[in-house]
């Protein structure tokens, strides 16, 4: 009965396997363009699906970015260059909509100040073009199940992880999973890509513990 879950599991990494190299790249770009724009990566995701984000959250610390999950109480204000990355199988969790509803308000707010002599601005609330606004290099990533959904038509990125799902994995098991693999895998290629070893991950590690 077992090896009947690791199948289905194997199959599923298959999937992984022919992933969108030029994808991946793109991500793996806008992460690291937050160590050398000296910003910051924030992170959200709700239940399982948040445990995936903190881990890797923490993995991005041990590799020296300044990574953050948002709902912690020592989490900053998130600032113009800034990425963030939101995790939601579905795409329509309530909490990772209304995250990604307001900093899209951020990157689509205008400053006022410098609206009061552009009559054609000022009557567009969400020009994203506005070149005085200070969130317009902010980047949103999100990864999801489903194809279509609201997370993806509120990201500048989108990462779409289909699953074979099966009773083997009940609800959204498989997708959360699948998340935690692909995200590890992107670690890996951050460690390769920026020539970090694994005993320097382990000096940014807790030693309160």
């Amino acid at each position: 009965m077992f090896s009947k879950f690791v199948n289905h599991l194997i199959k599923n990494l298959e999937v992984l396997k022919k992933f969108d190299e030029e994808l991946i790249t793109i991500f793996i770009n806008a992460i690291i363009s937050t160590k050398y724009n000296n910003s910051k990566i924030f992170i959200y995701g709700v239940g399982r699906s948040g445990y995936v984000g903190m881990a890797f959250a923490m993995r991005l610390m041990h590799l020296g970015f300044n990574s953050h999950f948002i709902g912690e109480p020592t989490c900053p204000a998130i600032e113009d260059n800034d990425l963030l990355i939101v995790i939601s199988g579905s795409g329509e969790t309530c909490s990772v909509v209304n995250v990604l509803k307001r900093a899209n308000e951020l990157k689509m707010d205008e400053n006022k100040d410098n609206n009061k002599n552009n009559k054609d601005n000022s009557n567009n609330k969400y020009n994203k073009n506005n070149k005085n606004n200070k969130y317009n290099n902010l980047k949103i990533i999100s990864i999801t199940c489903k194809k279509e959904n609201t997370v993806k038509e509120l990201s500048d990125i989108h990462i779409h992880l289909g699953t074979h799902n099966n009773k083997c994995f009940p609800m959204g098991t498989l997708f959360e999973e699948m998340a935690f693999i692909f995200l590890d895998g992107i670690i890996y290629l951050l460690m390769e890509r920026l020539n970090i070893s694994e005993n320097e991950m382990k000096k940014r590690h807790c030693n309160l513990q």
